[in-house]
Formats: C-alpha cells, structure tokens, sequence
C-alpha cells in the first residue's frame, strides 16, 4: 500500500488512546494536521493528555460508529485495537486505507533499521542489539513495542534504529524496510486476537516483507523466512555453526560448559555472562548476527555482552535465601516464555525447580504447556486460569495470592532448589501490570526471609 503525503487526506483518523495513539495525534499536529480521535472505551485514561495537546479536538469515545469511520480518508489504528472489529472491516472493504504508526515512521526512517520480533525474548534482544551498537560506537534510537513509540523517535540524531515490533503493529506494517529483522521465536499467544495460531505466525512473518537480511531460529522452522533468498538469511539455534553459508551462530558444548561461536570460531562461554538459561545464549546469538548487518564484528562487542545484565523482571535473579535462589521472570506472559524460562534454566538447577504460575491466560491452550511442566518438580499455581494450568500435570498446589505461593515455595524448597515465578499468563486478573506483579513478587520473598531472620 502506497502511503500519499499526509497532506493529500483531508480527513484523518487516529483510532486509540493508548501511548501510540497519543503520539500519532502529536505528531500530526506538529504538522498542523487536526485528527479526529476516537477509542472504544467511554472514559479512556488519555483524554486528559489529548486535550492539555489541543483543546479543540474533536473526540468520539464508545464503540465506534460506521458513518464516523466512513467519513476518514484515512485511519491510523493503534496496535491495541482489535482489526477484526466489525465496523474496522467495513471501513478497509469501503477502501479506506488503515494503517498504524511503523507507516509514519518509514516515510523518516534515512538511517538503517533494524527489526526484531517473536513471542518471547524480544524486549532483551532489541535492549542488547542497542548496547552493542552503541559499544561499537554507533548511535542508536531504540523504540517501539519496548516502551518508546517510534514516531518519538522521528528526528533523533541516529546512525542505526533498533525496533521491536508486536504481532498487532506488524498487522498494520507496509512501507517500513529493514537492514536486518528476526523472528526469535513463535509460540501460541495472543489466541484471542487472532483466529488461530497460523493467523498469528502470518502476523509475525510480515516483518520479512522489506529486509535485506532475515534473521531466524533454525530450531523453530516456523521462523524461517518463505521468501527471502538463502543468500540474504543468517540463522541462529543450538548446534554448532559453519564458517560458510547463513548458518553462522550457534553452540557447542565444550567441558561442562556453553560456547557460543560465530562463523565456527568461539565468541564466548556461558559462564562468562550475566544472563542465565539457554534461551539467553540463543538471544545473544540473534543480536549478534542483527548487528553484523550493520559492520559490527563479535569480538568488538564481547565486554559489552559479558556486562549485560536483561531486563527487570525477565529471569531476573531477585537473590538467593537459605541455599535457595529466587528468580523473577514475570515478563513470560504466555506459553513459550515461560517454557524458554524452564528449559533454559533446568539445566542449571541441582535441587528442585519450584514454578510459580498463573493469570490471564489469554485464550492459550495449555496442554501446550504440558512437555516444559514436566521439568519442574513442584508446580504452584494461582489466578484466572490457574486451575488450567494445574490440569496439564498429576498434581499442582493452588494458592489464592503471591504471598502465600512464595511461604508455600519457601516451606518445600530444599538446599540448592531454585523458585522460579514464569506465570505464562499476562497478569490483569490480579495486578495492574507484569512490572506490579514482579514487584509483589520480589517484596514477598524479602519479607518472608525478613520474618524468618535470614
């Protein structure tokens, strides 16, 4: 879809209040163009920053009206809103062209960009591929699904721009060309947005429309690219690597240890990083070959990857209590998060491995969840769709609160034991945020080794 000057539309639609909304509608009016705003929630928690920007907007909140949307030359959609909204598909059959802010953004994007997305990891490898460019001393803006909407980042003195792209922005992208975009991994998520899992992965291949290079997970085929030329693929898995052709980075294992190699030369050991588990040493391999695409060779970036330490709240070691070590991963907000999380971390743990789960499931079918459980030695479960999860094994201990699974963790916990909070379910039921809920988490467990005087 060819995007005219925004100045040919005379009426233009921003569909959400959210962050992004708010931004396409600053955007816009930096350009002295007046949207016409509209969320589907009677009293959406923006309206507030949308009027301190112009008071004179015209707004329309509650569900959204056909004869509305029909009178726009064209909508910009936030990715918090549903495409399959009834009367958002009247509006796209009645030609109107819709499209999300990344649009915006590819009409300024002059300096290379990359590209990352997946189910899971993709917070910590659009943070590492940032780090090592600026080690390498580039300068980078970093935006998008990680917090900063990208039309902020309109403007920004950059040589590279690292992004990291949702499933429901990646619906809505046409124009935005990449040096290099991944797909880490794909895994059943966000099932009740879409009309099934292969719907879902077709979201998350749209990313290799425009790239010159496609990054992706030779242990998951569903990430490889259908139409990208072998020539202009690197991979990226668990075995070993070749010194020729796309399959690059990989692992071998080398006295009780994980050596990460590049092109069949060794880069670095696992014991040697901050980030913990396998699934870490597969993210350090894709930032790898992501910043390779713009000129930047492993051994330029080793200090940096050895120092980084993730993110909050992703397999973050809270510390370790009475020979038992806590870990706070409450970022895996579904199924394949939290599988990395235990698989990636079973290896690493000589006494029992204690999971903490549970939430909003989301629509996710847990019997996917069934092979990655059987790893664990005590499943304790909590929230919404905390029973669900409990049905995929023999026998499951269900809690009413934080609180009381961190005591009940801590009662069965042996010497050596990791307790490893990996809910695999978003965390609305109970808590405002993943951020709240790892919080609580981390506050329980200081408070329980505070009373018991540890």
């Amino acid at each position: 879809m060819k995007l005219l000057a925004l100045e040919q539309y005379e009426s233009i639609g921003v569909i959400g209040l959210g962050q992004t909304g708010l931004s396409c509608v600053r955007y816009l009016l930096a350009r002295d163009i007046q949207p016409v705003v509209f969320d589907t929630r009677l009293q959406p928690p923006g309206v507030a920053d949308l009027q301190a920007l112009a008071a004179d907007l015209e707004i329309h909140t509650g569900p959204l009206e056909l004869e509305h949307l029909l009178a726009m030359d064209l909508l910009i959609v936030s990715p918090g809103v549903d495409l399959r909204t009834p009367v958002l598909q009247m509006a796209r059959d009645a030609a109107i062209p819709v499209i999300g802010d990344m649009d915006l953004f590819a009409q300024h994007a002059n300096k290379p960009v990359l590209g990352v997305t997946g189910s899971n990891g993709k917070s910590t490898v659009t943070r590492l591929v940032a780090e090592l460019l600026e080690a390498a001393g580039l300068r980078v803006a970093m935006g998008g699904n990680i917090g900063v909407p990208v039309l902020e980042l309109v403007g920004q003195p950059a040589d590279v721009f690292v992004i990291e792209l949702s499933s429901f922005q990646l619906e809505l992208l046409h124009n935005l060309h990449f040096r290099a975009a991944t797909i880490l991994n794909i895994s059943d998520d966000h099932l009740d947005r879409y009309n099934d899992s292969r719907d879902y992965a077709n979201a998350k291949h749209r990313i290799y429309l425009h790239t010159d290079i496609a990054v992706w997970n030779r242990d998951q085929e569903t990430t490889a690219p259908a139409l990208v030329p072998e020539n202009q693929q690197l991979t990226f898995g668990l075995s070993p690597t070749h010194e020729q052709g796309p399959h690059c980075y990989g692992l071998v294992e080398e006295a009780d240890d994980w050596v990460i190699t590049a092109h069949g030369k060794p880069v670095l050991r696992a014991s040697e990083l901050q980030l913990t588990g396998v699934h870490n040493l597969l993210n350090i391999q894709a930032a790898l070959a992501l910043v390779s695409a713009c000129g930047v060779a492993p051994e330029h970036v080793v200090a940096t990857i050895r120092q980084f330490k993730g993110l909050p709240h992703r397999c973050e070691r809270i510390g370790e209590f009475q020979q038992v070590t806590w870990v706070n991963d409450s970022k895996a907000t579904n199924i394949g998060a939290a599988e990395a999380a235990i698989v990636g971390l079973r290896p690493l743990v000589r006494g029992q491995l204690i999971v903490i789960a549970g939430g909003d499931g989301k629509g996710a079918d847990f019997s996917y969840f069934r092979t990655a459980l059987q790893q664990v030695d005590v499943l304790i479960v909590l929230g919404k769709d905390g029973e669900r999860i409990a049905n995929q094994v023999k026998h499951a201990i269900t809690v009413t609160s934080l609180e009381e699974a961190v005591q009940v963790a801590a009662e069965i916990a042996t010497a050596h034991s990791m307790v490893l909070l990996s809910p695999a379910c978003a965390s609305w039921d109970m808590f405002k945020s993943y951020e709240e809920r790892g919080a609580k988490f981390r506050a329980a467990v200081e408070a329980y080794y505070g009373r018991a005087g540890a």
